[in-house]
């Protein structure tokens, strides 16, 4: 797994930050760690899970056709369980909808892992894996692969000149 950037993330039982990974995300590693694995939860229905919107997204078919796909980029939260935490699939250089004459990043699909999901589970694993994900883009900490993509399609000019980020409240969230 190539590691993309190292980060920390908030261990929700111990209330303390720890070490993990952003990698790239490619069709094995999706397979074996989120397809296969994510919704094998035995304290969750059925019922529950068809009711994620998430549930019925193939990881391994998204990261098959976005890895390696020019402006686009797949990426996962690696804790040190070698747990897949969160994964998301972004593109570059989409035209933005809140200012039109403007590129913008455009996440297609973003999630955390079941067991991060309190109101799934008692007790999560870990707290702000999307957010996380997100504040990669929202920062402006773009993976230095992706920003060299750019870089080269631009013909030496960058591309993308603005992101759109906006955060929109968890249905899910507890008050």
């Amino acid at each position: 797994m190539e590691t993309l950037k190292r980060i920390q993330i908030l261990r929700a039982d111990r209330n303390q930050t720890v070490d993990a990974e952003i990698i790239r995300l490619i069709t094995d590693v999706a397979r074996e760690k989120i397809d296969k694995v994510w919704w094998k939860l035995p304290s969750v229905s059925a019922e529950e899970m068809n009711d994620e919107g998430d549930f019925h997204w193939d990881w391994e078919r998204l990261a098959r056709i976005y890895s390696g796909k020019i402006l686009h980029e797949c990426v996962a939260v690696l804790s040190q369980e070698n747990y897949l935490e969160g994964a998301m699939v972004y593109q570059f250089n989409a035209k933005s909808k809140l200012e039109p004459n403007r590129e913008s990043v455009y996440v297609g699909w973003l999630a955390s892992a079941p067991r991060n999901r309190n109101w799934l589970v008692n007790q999560t694993f870990y707290k702000g894996v999307g957010t996380m994900l997100l504040d990669i883009i929202g920062n402006n900490i773009f993976l230095q692969s992706s920003l060299n993509q750019l870089f080269e399609v631009a013909g030496g000019r960058l591309l993308a000149n603005c992101v759109t980020h906006t955060r929109f409240p968890s249905p899910h969230l507890k008050s």
